[in-house]
């Protein structure tokens, strides 16, 4: 099995000839349907009608730049047995978008079999408050993904919080987290933008839950939203961490 980063928190895991899909943001919606200045600044890496090997995608919360309305439905289409899994929000709007409800999974409190040695759990996560829906599930949630031996974490949106701490230090050690740099502070809510982890925070958090490997995402997407890389490369090297910063997904496989 290998990653793929395609840009935000978008993850695309080849797994055999299938490949599973986490918050596809493959298209310009963002700009064209929220904000003139909210640029692209990510290649597109796949156009939407070229996956056709999608088994399973997977979001974690129902903002558009990670349940894309340009993106999933043209996927849905083109993978009839592909399932959708996620929040309530997004179960709305994945209905909305006339897909079937045969294909659309709820969240569970224990662990989903995706086959070819595959499971995942869903994590809660603090977007920007642990907040939760009617069915009792959070209304955002990262991603545990187990491949064999392999522990991938995929938090989605979330600032530090203390039950996803608890929740996770329940769990066996963690290979890979893979979590969002583009801090919360007063300027972006001011401008309607709900921030993350701070670079700190999420260094922090990868030491604290003895996690072995990082990868830093959501800091490339959108300028006005963005950390900059030089940032996360002198933070790292300015102190002693536990773990390994990842530049580059593809540079790791899990058997």
């Amino acid at each position: 099995m290998n990653l793929e980063h395609l840009g935000q928190s978008g993850l695309k895991i080849n797994n055999a000839n299938k490949c599973i899909l986490i918050d596809p943001y493959l298209s310009n919606s963002v700009q064209e349907l929220d904000s003139f200045d909210l640029k692209r600044e990510v290649p597109i890496l796949y156009k939407p009608e070229e996956l056709t090997n999608v088994e399973y995608i997977l979001f974690t919360h129902e903002h558009i730049d990670h349940c894309d309305p340009h993106t999933v439905p043209i996927i849905a289409a083109n993978n009839p047995k592909a399932k959708l899994i996620g929040p309530y929000l997004v179960r709305e709007k994945l209905s909305e978008w006339n897909i079937s409800s045969e294909r659309i999974i709820s969240l569970k409190n224990s662990e989903i079999d995706l086959g070819n040695g595959c499971t995942i759990l869903s994590v809660p996560a603090a977007h920007p408050k642990l907040d939760y829906s009617s069915d009792h599930f959070p209304k955002s949630v990262g991603w545990l993904i187990k491949y064999k031996e392999n522990l991938i974490y995929l938090s989605g949106d979330t600032k530090v919080h203390e039950k996803i701490i608890d929740f996770l230090k329940k769990m066996p050690r963690i290979d890979l987290a893979i979590l969002p740099v583009n801090e919360d502070n007063f300027f972006r809510r001011r401008r309607g933008i709900i921030g993350n982890m701070s670079i700190r925070e999420a260094f922090q958090l990868t030491d604290e839950l003895e996690i072995k490997n990082l990868f830093p995402v959501h800091w490339d997407m959108f300028e006005a939203n963005s950390a900059l890389p030089e940032e996360i490369k002198i933070i790292y090297e300015g102190y002693k961490w536990s773990f390994q910063l990842v530049k580059n997904l593809q540079n790791l496989t899990f058997d």
